[in-house]
């Protein structure tokens, strides 16, 4: 694994290395001193390579999607979040043909080519995002869920943003920044009321921190590839 992931990483900028490594060392050094659980320390590990990775259009990053995703379900159930359970369940099964997708339509550098969506195709993303959020709130308000207002949002955000992403559009990463926005709401609630889970507050902080980040470079390399279009 480390073999692999060192192949991976051989291309980067030596602050993008130190990126990964500080944004890992201090999810799992603050989640130790602070008594987090194992398990979300895994996933909050796991959930973090995956964001930085396919921030760089790296096709191994569904490899780390494919541990965090059950593991997040999991304690996502605990706290009575089913909205966010059954998210990532649809993350799970998404990271296979997000690995065919990506396949596809990778640059001899083995990364991904990197797309946007037209105005009028942002128009019916966001009118069809309200409509859903709005009949997922109805529903987990009904199955007596904990925030279903904050739980559907997250969802339909989401979905849509990991539709994005198998597509390859630079649109993922605002949906991804207010999913992290929500995230943060909830889990440090979480986190208040109960005394645990900081692995996973520190993992959606560093989620948004990164998102933004992530946002800039696509739209630098887009600008850059459409010349050449």
């Amino acid at each position: 694994m480390i073999k692999f992931i060192k192949n991976e990483m051989q291309s980067w900028q030596p602050f993008e290395v130190a990126w990964l490594l500080f944004c890992e060392s201090s999810i799992i050094g603050l989640s130790i001193y602070w008594e987090s659980s194992s398990l979300g320390i895994v996933a909050a590990a796991t959930g973090m390579a995956y964001t930085i990775f396919a921030g760089k259009g790296k096709i191994s990053c569904f490899l780390f999607g494919i541990i965090n995703t059950p593991l997040y379900a999991y304690l996502a159930w605990e706290q009575k979040y089913f909205g966010d359970m059954a998210l990532n369940v649809y993350y799970f099964c998404m990271m296979f043909p997000g690995i065919l997708a990506w396949r596809k339509n990778m640059k001899e550098n083995s990364v991904i080519v990197k797309s946007r969506l037209s105005n009028y195709e942002r128009s019916i993303w966001g009118f069809a995002m309200l409509g859903f959020t709005i009949a997922l709130w109805g529903i987990l308000s009904h199955v007596g869920g904990n925030r279903p207002l904050c739980d559907a949002l997250t969802n339909v955000l989401s979905i849509s943003a990991m539709i994005l992403t198998v597509k390859r559009c630079i649109e993922q990463w605002v949906m991804w920044t207010l999913v992290n926005l929500i995230e943060i709401f909830m889990w440090w609630h979480v986190w208040i009321e109960k005394g645990n889970m900081i692995s996973i507050l520190l993992m959606w902080t560093l989620f948004l921190i990164n998102g933004i980040f992530l946002f800039y470079l696509w739209q630098k390399d887009i600008k850059n590839e459409e010349p050449a279009k």
